[in-house]
């Protein structure tokens, strides 16, 4: 019941990072969420949130060069 209800939190957005397994790129902590899995970066608030939703580029947008 207690897993569920830690899940549950991710559902509305609120994730526990895997503190082990958190690691800084560059100046940001990133790591994922220990519940769901979600890679999460911590925001300049002291939030975990997901990565992109801080404005990260996601790795599968293409650029077109002329």
């Amino acid at each position: 019941m207690a897993e569920f209800l830690k899940r549950l939190r991710c559902l509305v957005g609120r994730h526990s990072p895997s503190r082990r397994s958190v690691r800084y790129e560059g100046h940001l902590k990133v790591g994922p969420c220990k519940y769901c899995g979600i890679e999460l970066e911590k925001s300049a608030d002291g939030r975990w949130v997901h990565r992109h939703a801080i404005g990260g580029k996601s790795a599968s947008t293409a650029v077109e060069e002329d």
